[in-house]
Order: structure tokens, then sequence, then C-alpha cells
């Protein structure tokens, strides 16, 4: 789950529906990718992190790490 992710898009206030259409996918494809269920592309990874003004790093590879710690899984 990315919990980073989610949070920005509430401090942008920006729905899924708009980050899909940024994303150019369905709304229903990007709540499985928050969620963690299938991967953002690296395209996708990139337009995110343009969008929030933000590295790919702080946006994805942080909350993987901290799931790793834990030993939850994505």
């Amino acid at each position: 789950m990315y919990s980073k992710l989610k949070g920005l898009m509430v401090e942008k206030r920006i729905t899924q529906q708009e980050l899909a259409q940024i994303l150019k996918i369905t709304a229903s494809a990007l709540n499985f990718k928050i969620n963690g269920r299938s991967d953002f592309s690296v395209t996708e990874a990139k337009l995110v992190s343009s969008f929030f003004g933000k590295t790919i790093e702080e946006i994805f590879v942080i909350d993987e790490f901290n799931n790793m710690k834990t030993g939850k899984t994505a």
C-alpha cells in the first residue's frame, strides 16, 4: 500500500479518478496499484512524481522499505 501517495492525494485534493485520468488508466486500475494489488510502471511512477513534485523514492520506495522492515507485504 502506498500511504505516502494517498497522503499526497489528500494534500492536493485530487481524487483517484483525477489521478487515473492523468495516468491514462481507469480509476479501478489505479485503486489496484495504490493498494498493492498491481505495480506502477516506471512511466506511471515518473508521471506521479512529476505531478506531486516529489522524487519517485519519496513516494514509492520509502513505503516499500517500511513494509519490508515490518514484515508487511505490499
